[in-house]
């Protein structure tokens, strides 16, 4: 095992994209992102990649991705010791475990670690009914507010980092954690492949929303905040991001809500096409 580094991206992604993983957490941009807050340790092969995620226990893994053969041979070593946990995995990769392992490990869906999936141009359009609750918001917030939207780079990228300055000073339980993350995003965005938008209200930033190619078609938005009080910005921040990517992005995953409800119901109102559902295997 080894500690994840830049130089481990291109590995990783090209397994990835090997066997068609779709999900945000094998991602290598969130992989490194969250290697410290989640006591990441990387174990790589030639064809198969995974990591140890400590803060579950010594035995507690990421499911594995790679070729049958090598999650065979990967599975049985860990099996061989105590209190195996297998974190994040799709519902394929649960009933391959049922198949390849019978009776060997109980399953529990994992809701809280579920990703959210949106339609790109449906939420750029916000036609029908069922988007008035969002368009009123975002029609306020450009009638009384004053809003402008500007692309991140090296000259927004000050006014990121006020904003999660702002933000930790707002939460201070969790914040200096994701200022540190927010700062490590900034400095990496390149080798991360990170693209984002910075939300200016009343020329003062107010919010921004960054994140990363995940496939050909999916959009994976992983790292924002919003540092004023003001009801409807997350969405208008979401949306001011999805009108900005190319349109070869049919998707945009807005990953897990951790369970927290305050997260969960702003995904959950934001009206999801659908989700990636999330599997836990504990070992027998």
């Amino acid at each position: 095992m080894s500690e994840i580094t830049i130089a481990h991206r291109d590995r990783i992604e090209e397994i990835r994209a090997r066997y068609g993983h779709a999900l945000s957490a094998h991602a290598f941009p969130s992989l490194y992102l969250w290697r410290e807050a989640m006591d990441l340790r990387l174990f790589l092969e030639e064809d198969l990649f995974s990591v140890r995620c400590a803060g579950y226990g010594e035995n507690a893994w990421f499911f594995p991705c790679g070729g049958e053969g090598a999650k065979s041979a990967f599975l049985e070593r860990r099996m061989a010791k105590p209190d195996l946990i297998l974190l994040y995995l799709r519902g394929e990769d649960a009933a391959w475990l049922e198949d390849r392992c019978p009776g060997r490990f109980a399953l529990r869906r994992r809701y809280d670690a579920d990703e959210y999936l949106y339609d790109r141009a449906v939420h750029v359009n916000l036609e029908g009914g069922r988007f008035h609750h969002i368009r009123r918001r975002l029609h306020k917030i450009r009638r009384d507010l004053f809003p402008r939207t500007a692309p991140l780079g090296d000259d927004t990228a000050e006014d990121v980092l006020r904003v999660a300055a702002l933000w930790a000073e707002q939460n201070p339980g969790v914040g200096r954690d994701d200022r540190t993350l927010v700062a490590e995003a900034l400095i990496h965005r390149r080798e991360l492949g990170l693209q984002g938008v910075v939300v200016y209200l009343s020329d003062h930033p107010a919010a921004f929303m960054m994140g990363f190619p995940l496939t050909e078609d999916t959009f994976d938005a992983n790292v924002g905040k919003c540092a004023a009080g003001v009801q409807g910005l997350t969405y208008y921040t979401l949306r001011e991001l999805f009108a900005a990517l190319p349109p070869h992005f049919r998707w945009c995953n807005l990953e897990e809500d951790l369970g927290l409800p305050g997260l969960r119901d702003m995904k959950e109102h934001f009206l999801p096409e659908r989700k990636h559902e999330i599997w836990e295997a504990r070992c027998l």
